[in-house]
């Protein structure tokens, strides 16, 4: 097994993420020995499956192809870095003779292997048409049987895990281009090659996926998102995570020296918990994972060590993310000004629609926002929208006729002379017609798909290209010290006890703050998500010496009612102690696809704005937790 430690950073965090942060992460760290690349989420495969129908062919992210090109000058100059990324899309064969050209025209030797064999759509169609009620192709989200959507699916990916992966890199791959693999596996597809770990070893599986995780969404881990983002130093350049992860898949998380951004422990917390829905039990294809034991340490600035995660076997099925078909939608907006400006705006869009529902042109969905008033609310009107003298007015329409859209598209901008006085902000011209792909969670028997690792490319390589990666530039020769570190603890660990989890801004010492309490912001911080319908939100004690009050006052009874779910039984909470946290699975909420939050980002902070019991002893005659919520 090998000792040195892998070396290992994100350098992409969703398509459409910094382009230059490849190259500027191995211009400061030459000798990583992995950069992975994250472009698929639910909504891209969505954006792929509408690219491919609009070109007939490619359907692929291209900016990778572009990042591949910024990096041959320092593999030309030696660089023994490896690419892992998910970049190959709905086409990664594609997307891998894209890569070998632009390594052939820039002179640069390598292999370029493939990891296939994720497009299950055939499959589906096939067992849709003779079973339109098979059990396992119910929507994982609202239990309908995909018999309704099967003649319009576009797209049907498995979730495959880190084993291809691994044997594309034994295979001497410079650049591995997936489709649609568990985000957290291309970093364990990287753990066991370097460290030839046991495919069955649970636990090492469970650390590095925790790792996975925490490195999948970039930035999101060294300051991105954070709840106290004005507090973060040089967000307008924040560094890439990088990952020292130890044989034993314990792991240092850092990044490059001299950049934005900070890792400490509430950066790194957010991020755990970050689109997690039960933390005892996240599923991925190669392990399931118990964060509910995990230790985040800091040993010093911007170095955190996370440890503890536990492993059990992967599911016996892999989870499927399909698309299909579901006519059209289009949005425009318009900015009101002047007294009364939301009042103006909602009856301004309501006008719109009733209008266009007087000539018999309704919608499938419809909606009206105001943004800045109360957009990414939810259930209650936002405080003090009666004395915004400015907002703007967004309206959404989706329907299976093309017809109904063309009426939608011409009926906002009359209210540029029709409208209230103060209408303004319409040089875009007309809304845009889209077409509109809806997500289909389900299952498929994991011995049902084959992945398949294919070399697209190979050429002579420099004999350092076998082995782990480890090794410097020029021949070995590497003007950067490489640096290895203990990363399973050691008396070099600095005494950091007195560093506090992310207190809030605003100076003042931690009890003078706690006595002014007035919002859960105050006692916590925390991230939110999506997972397809559902949303999880994660709400975080600023000092673990507060999570009894979290226990007590953010109960699944008052997170219902602030957030306007009318039915309680929607939110599951779940506590991890060790964290000092409470994670929260709120079910449908993130029905409509056309809302300006569809994705959830914003709950999060819409959830710390919940007033807190000021007398610090809410108790169950205020919404105390019920034993059926200590999951």
């Amino acid at each position: 097994m090998e000792s040195q430690p892998l070396r290992i950073a994100n350098a992409h965090g969703f398509w459409g993420d910094r382009l230059e942060a490849a190259s500027e992460l191995l211009a400061v760290e030459p000798e990583l020995d992995v950069l992975t690349f994250d472009f698929l989420a639910e909504v891209s495969m969505s954006i792929l499956a509408a690219q491919r129908e609009r070109e007939g062919g490619a359907a692929f992210p291209r900016d990778f192809v572009e990042i591949v090109t910024s990096l041959t000058p320092y593999w030309r100059a030696g660089g023994k870095c490896r690419l892992i990324a998910n970049a190959g899309g709905l086409d990664p064969d594609g997307c891998a003779r894209a890569c070998a050209d632009v390594l052939e025209s820039e002179g640069v030797d390598g292999t370029i292997a493939v990891v296939a064999g994720d497009d299950v759509l055939e499959l589906l169609r096939t067992d849709a048409a003779g079973d339109p009620d098979r059990p396992e192709l119910r929507n994982l989200d609202t239990g309908e049987p995909i018999g309704g959507v099967a003649d319009r699916l576009v797209s049907a990916n498995a979730y495959l895990g880190a084993r291809p992966i691994s044997e594309a890199l034994d295979r001497g791959a410079r650049i591995v281009v997936t489709g649609r693999v568990a985000d957290a596996s291309l970093v364990v597809g990287a753990c066991l090659h370097h460290f030839r770990w046991d495919p069955s070893d649970l636990e090492r599986l469970a650390a590095a996926t925790t790792v996975g995780h925490l490195l999948e969404c970039g930035t999101q881990l060294t300051g991105g998102l954070a709840t106290d983002w004005l507090e973060v130093p040089g967000v307008d350049r924040i560094g890439f995570p990088v990952a020292e992860i130890g044989s034993d898949g314990a792991a240092i998380l850092t990044k490059p020296e001299g950049t934005g951004g900070r890792v400490d422990a509430a950066t790194v917390t957010e991020q755990l918990l970050y689109e997690v829905g039960d933390p005892d039990a996240y599923l991925t294809p190669d392990v399931t994972v118990s964060l509910t034991g995990v230790e985040i340490d800091v040993l010093g600035k911007d170095r955190v060590r996370v440890r503890g995660a536990r492993g059990r076997p992967a599911p016996e099925r892999l989870k499927v993310g399909a698309t299909y078909r579901d006519g059209y939608w289009a949005a425009g907006q318009l900015t009101i000004f002047g007294p009364e400006a939301v009042r103006k705006a909602r009856r301004a869009g309501r006008a719109v629609l009733m209008g266009l529902a007087a000539d018999d042109v309704r919608f499938g969905e419809e909606l009206v926002e105001c943004l800045g008033a109360d957009a990414c609310r939810r259930g209650t009107e936002g405080a003090g929208t009666r004395e915004l003298t400015e907002t703007v007015l967004r309206i959404a329409v989706a329907d299976p006729s093309r017809e109904a859209m063309e009426r939608f598209r011409r009926a906002l901008s009359p209210l540029i002379t029709a409208g209230p006085q103060g209408t303004t902000g319409y040089a875009e011209g007309r809304p845009r017609i889209r077409p509109l792909f809806r997500f289909w969670p389900c299952l498929i028997d994991r011995g049902r798909v084959a992945p398949e690792v294919r070399l697209v490319r190979t050429a002579p390589s420099p004999d350092s290209w076998g082995d782990s990666g480890v090794g410097g530039l020029m021949g070995g020769r590497s003007p950067v010290e490489r640096k290895v570190y203990q990363v399973s603890g050691g008396a070099s660990e600095q005494d950091v006890s007195g560093i506090e989890r992310g207190m809030p801004p605003g100076g003042g010492s931690p009890e003078s703050r706690i006595r002014a309490l007035g919002r859960l912001s105050d006692l916590a911080h925390g991230r939110s998500g999506d997972k397809g319908r559902n949303a999880t939100i994660s709400v975080i004690a600023r000092r673990k010496a507060d999570f009894p009050r979290l226990q007590e006052e953010v109960t699944v009874d008052r997170v219902a009612s602030f957030l306007g779910i009318a039915d309680p039984a929607q939110v599951r909470r779940f506590e991890l102690p060790g964290l000092g946290a409470l994670n929260f699975l709120i079910h449908g909420i993130l029905d409509s696809p056309l809302r300006t939050d569809a994705q959830g980002k914003a709950l999060g902070q819409l959830l710390l704005e919940m007033p807190l019991d000021p007398s610090g002893e809410s108790g169950a005659g205020a919404g105390g937790a019920r034993p059926d919520e200590l999951q």
